[in-house]
Order: structure tokens, then sequence, then C-alpha cells
């Protein structure tokens, strides 16, 4: 197995088991055990925050054994994190072990990013996160469609509260695989020659510059992606009353288009620019965005919900590139770590906010400010970005 695939299929494994399934049928399984929103946006919040502690905790460590060793020890948080999640039922254990996965999600997460960046060239760089991009999607499909028929399937022998902590007992057995790949795994030599680096210079480099302006978008498009997404599976399950199995279908249709967007954003970037290609998706993602909040039947839920996911996800490989080339090579990992944390504290926050928002007003309300977050976000991205030079400091480069 070649260094790049290697990476890439550890990717694959988390994020199809934290994407297209935790993520997903979290929020419904706390509602299944008789809790209402607010506690879902709690339990959703916690495991967004903990993401962020995860990678900052990766980024630091990282630099001193090695992104191997934080990984590992990633696999094997998340791993005891959806075992919890799936054997309790009281909420504060439910928000412990939470946690607990979101922490551990935040190793490899963080890392993956980095490893593939310090292993391509410049010029494959693009192809590179695509191809992980689509691997990716097409895992979160496969989890998402198999995890909604697995439910159905349970339910027909098991109490309704037991057929989603049984799919989780099988997403624990899965992470194990993202070992194999790992053993294997070599770490370049300049990600070997900043192990002594000064951990509190980094931070104070990447807080500037255009670094910091990236962060700056990052946690405007994050608090009002945490709004609405955490509870796209609630939205479809209670406030539409869709059945899990089309739960998971729906889920899954909305990631088939990544991969489409995934094999294009090549080629559209190359025609476009990666800035104007960002810049152009997340407007045309906005009217899709606001046909689900006013659904007109399944056949146009489906296709808003494919459209929406694709044109704002098609970018993820180019935003992900772009981010890492504010900084020299030597920032790379706390970088990352710095954007997974900005969006996902203020993900949680709002996460937090759009469960109120929910009970006590509508699930329709946080759409709105999502539109309106998404358009400040944009904006701010192109005036910061649209002439952006990158750094050098990549592979071969």
């Amino acid at each position: 197995m070649k260094q790049i695939d290697r990476i890439i299929f550890i990717n694959l494994i988390t994020t199809a088991i934290v994407s297209g399934i935790f993520n997903i049928f979290t929020g419904i399984h706390v509602k299944n055990l008789g809790y209402g929103e607010s506690v879902v946006g709690q339990v959703l919040s916690i495991g967004s925050i903990s993401i962020a502690i995860g990678s900052m905790i990766n980024a630091y460590l990282s630099s001193k054994i090695g992104f191997k060793k934080t990984i590992s020890l990633g696999l094997i948080l998340m791993f005891f994190g959806i075992l919890g999640v799936s054997f309790f039922t009281n909420p504060f254990y439910i928000k412990i072990f939470s946690g607990l996965m979101g922490v551990g999600y935040g190793f490899p997460f963080s890392s993956v990013g980095v490893l593939l960046i310090e292993n391509s060239t410049e010029d494959d760089r693009v192809k590179v996160f695509s191809k992980n991009f689509v691997v990716q999607s097409l895992g979160i499909v496969f989890a998402s469609y198999t995890g909604g028929k697995l439910i159905k399937t349970f339910g027909k022998v098991f109490a309704v509260e037991k057929s989603i902590p049984l799919l989780y007992m099988i997403c624990a057995v899965a992470i194990l695989f993202s070992f194999y790949p790992l053993f294997g795994l070599r770490e370049s030599k300049k990600i070997k020659s900043i192990k002594n680096r000064n951990f509190f210079k980094s931070f104070k480099e990447v807080m500037s510059g255009q670094a910091l302006k990236f962060i700056i978008y990052n946690t405007i498009i994050g608090f009002g992606a945490g709004l609405v997404i955490p509870f796209f599976s609630v939205y479809l399950k209670f406030a539409l009353n869709i059945d899990d199995e089309k739960v998971g279908m729906i889920m899954g249709l909305s990631q088939i288009g990544l991969v489409i967007g995934g094999l294009l954003v090549p080629y559209i970037s190359k025609i476009l620019g990666r800035e104007q290609t960002v810049v152009i998706c997340q407007l045309l993602s906005i009217p899709f965005l606001i046909s689900i909040a006013f659904p007109q039947g399944i056949v146009v839920l489906g296709i808003s919900f494919f459209l929406r996911s694709t044109l704002m996800n098609l970018n993820q490989p180019l935003i992900q590139n772009i981010s890492l080339e504010t900084v020299e090579y030597e920032n790379r990992a706390l970088m990352s770590s710095m954007v997974l944390m900005s969006s996902s504290v203020t993900r949680a926050l709002s996460t937090i906010i759009a469960g109120y928002l929910m009970e006590s007003i509508s699930y329709n309300f946080p759409y709105y400010l999502t539109v309106a977050l998404y358009l400040i976000g944009t904006i701010v991205f192109y005036k910061n970005f649209k002439e952006k030079k990158p750094l050098r400091g990549g592979a071969n480069e």
C-alpha cells in the first residue's frame, strides 16, 4: 500500500464512522431515549468541542512523539468512546463518552491534511486532496445507507432504542481496521525535524497574517453550519416524520454529489481558480439551504440536500489546501488543529443555540441565521483570499 493510500485509508475509516454514522444517528439515538432537542444539542456540541480539544492535543503531541503514535491514541479513544455511547442511556455518561469519541477523532482528523500535503508535490496537491475527499465521501455514502438499513433490520428484532447502539458496536470493530495502514506509515524527514520546535512560538505565528484571516472566515462558517447540520437527521426524522432507513438514504444521497464534485474539483479549479471556486460554490448552495427549510415533498427535499451538500462541500479539498498554505510547513500541524478548533468550538456553541431555537421557536428558524452567516463568511473569504499566493514548503518543492 502506497504512503498516500495509507493516509487516505485511515481517513476513510475514521471519517466514515464519525460522519457517516455517529454524527447522523446520535441525535436520533438521544431522541429515542426520550430526551428533547436541548439535550441533543448538548450532546452534539460536546462532541464538537472535544474534537477541537483533541486536535489541539494532537498538534502538541505530534510535534513531540510523531503522528503515528498520536493517531494510534486517537483510534483507541474513538473505540472506547463509541462503545460507551452504545452502552449507557444516562445523558451524563452519553456526553462523557461522546466527548471521548470527539477527542479521539480530533487526532487523525487534524493529522491527515498535514500528512497529505507533506507527501505530495505542489502540482499534485489538489488531485491528492480531491482523491482523499472522494474516498471519504464514498465511505460516508456507504456508512449512511448501510447504517439506515441495519437499524431498520435490528428494529425488527430488538427494541428501537437498542438498534443504534448495536450499530455503534459494529462501528467500534471497524475502527480497529485503521491500525492496519498505520503500522506501515512513514513520517517524512520534514515532519521529524519539527519535533523540537517551540509550540507557543508556532501558535503566535499562526495567529497572525493570512492564517488568522482564514481562521476568522472558518469561524463564521462553522457557527452557521452548527445551527443546522448536526440537526439534519433529527429534522428529517421528527419534523418531517421520515423513517430511519429513508433518513440514511437521504443523508447518503447528499454525499453522492460530493463524490462527483470531488472528481471535478481539479478541473473546475483550473478554470475558475481555487478561491473563485470556493466563493461561487458557497453562494450557489444558499438557495438549496432555504429550500430545505421549506420542504416540498421528499423528492424535492432529497434533491435540495444533494445539491446543497455538493456545492457547499465540493470546495473542501480546496479550503483544506488553502488553509495549510497560509503557513510555513513547520506550523501546518498546528494550523490544521486551529482551523478544526475554530470550526468545532463555534459549531458546538451554535448547536446548543440551535437546540434551544428548535425546541422553543421552530425547526426552520436556525436556517435563516445560517444563510446570513454563510453570506458574511463568503464575503470575508473573497476579500482576503481572491489573490492569495501560497507559502512554500511541500514535498519536493
